[in-house]
């Protein structure tokens, strides 16, 4: 039977062009919409989770629960034991990373050392020097600097365009930071700024300075110390298998025996990046909205689709008449016209597949820049937009496709049964 489908829908394409069409055009706009979406949301969320929460984060909850006010104190001590640990207790997948959030005053002088002008700023310390350290490439640092270099020596550090414009300095110029040590004494400390970085991120650009891991742990008295340890794992991994690494780690913490350097109180725990910055309900809207979308444009498909497939079977009600007439059963006759209608819809299928993946693949490759557009939205997104491949976007183009067409030709030719031999028999002899 479908031989014979095959060889009429080639031979008669007034009724299979536009259902082709139709199907081809509906798959590759819902592969293309949902790859550009799924790119915005995984490029935040690999955006943020770079820039600021990990994947993965374990944090003593001490310090968790005051974030807001930086509580250098509740740092995790036992950085070299802690980190083994991490590694021997979490899945290989992950990637473990230091990283101390601290905050300070900078203070800028003149050249006799009286104050010109100071502010407080928020601060980030990740491994710039270690040889095997990943952080440059992750933050892409050096894609990111605006005006001067990254630090190549102890006491130098990089701070935002922006920030860097409010205190009207240049590259080279040395700061003071002044801040709360970790056993709450004041600290201060003299750096060298020596490059100005654009973050992408309104917030960061404004306030954000960025020095080696060590410095900070020179500068705040907290030597092997660090406040937070950020996971993170291969691009390939869905978002949804987030919480069963979280709550793989967190089994395993629970039968930890602490570090002796840990303080009595220390208690770590594991969040995932949806645990934080309220992405968790921003990813569940989304998703929210992605399937309202796809449901859209299957009712819409298959509305056109149940039109296209009345009109078509309004010229064919001679065929019909005649193959009933020929002994043929109304249930035969509506199972060979969705099995036309099912060939149409893999065609199609194939079709919008191959163009919506096209597209989205450029999308992924080479992106759409933005401009300043994203960074004015808070959101850490990068100033390139991006789609993202992906097996789900395929599946959730491709199902709505074959089914569309069929549903549609099913809904239309249910009028067979409505009419008799005759009555369609007589459609034959008038055309």
């Amino acid at each position: 039977m479908i031989r014979w489908v095959v060889r009429g829908i080639l031979r008669d394409k007034t009724r299979s062009l536009f259902p082709f069409l139709v199907v081809a055009v509906g798959v590759a706009l819902v592969v293309i919409l949902l790859g550009f979406m799924e790119g915005i949301l995984m490029g935040m969320l690999d955006a943020t989770a770079n820039l600021d929460t990990g994947h993965l984060r374990v944090v003593n909850k001490a310090f968790f629960e005051e974030e807001h006010l930086l509580p250098m104190d509740r740092a995790l001590a036992a950085q070299r034991e802690t980190l083994a640990r991490l590694r021997k207790n979490s899945d290989p997948k992950i990637r473990w990373s230091p990283r101390i959030r601290w905050g300070a005053i900078l203070d800028v002088p003149d050249e006799n050392g009286e104050t010109v002008s100071q502010t407080p700023v928020s601060g980030l310390a990740i491994d710039l020097f270690s040889p095997d350290s990943p952080e440059r490439a992750r933050l892409k640092l050096a894609d990111s600097m605006t005006q001067g270099r990254l630090p190549r020596q102890p006491k130098e550090m990089v701070i935002g365009y922006q920030l860097a414009e409010t205190l009207g300095i240049e590259p080279g110029k040395t700061v003071t930071l002044i801040g709360q040590s970790f056993d709450g004494g004041l600290a201060a400390d003299n750096y060298r700024v020596v490059g100005f970085i654009r973050f992408g991120v309104f917030a960061m650009d404004k306030k954000m300075a960025l020095i080696d891991l060590a410095d900070a742990q020179d500068t705040f008295y907290m030597q092997d110390m660090v406040t937070d340890w950020l996971g993170f794992l291969p691009a390939g991994v869905p978002v949804s298998d987030y919480e069963k690494y979280k709550t793989s780690l967190a089994a395993r913490l629970q039968t930890w025996r602490h570090p002796q350097a840990w303080a009595a109180d220390d208690e770590p725990i594991v969040l995932t990046i949806l645990d934080q910055r309220g992405l968790g309900a921003l990813t569940n809207k989304f998703y929210i909205i992605r399937d309202v979308i796809v449901a859209i444009f299957v009712f819409l498909m298959v509305l056109v689709l149940w039109n296209a497939g009345l009109l078509n079977g309004i010229h064919r009600y001679g065929e019909m008449g005649l193959r009933l007439a020929l002994g043929e059963t109304h249930r035969h006759l509506l199972l060979s016209l969705l099995v036309e209608a099912f060939v149409i819809g893999v065609a199609g299928s194939i079709a919008g597949s191959v163009v919506g993946g096209g597209v989205v693949y450029y999308l992924q490759e080479v992106g759409i820049d933005m401009g300043d557009n994203f960074a004015q939205t808070g959101l850490m997104l990068s100033d390139v937009a991006r789609g993202r491949l992906s097996v789900h976007g395929f599946v959730q183009g491709i199902v709505p496709g074959l089914t569309a067409g069929v549903l549609g030709t099913f809904i239309a030719a249910l009028g067979i049964f409505n009419r008799s031999e005759a009555n369609l028999f007589r459609e034959l002899e008038v055309g």
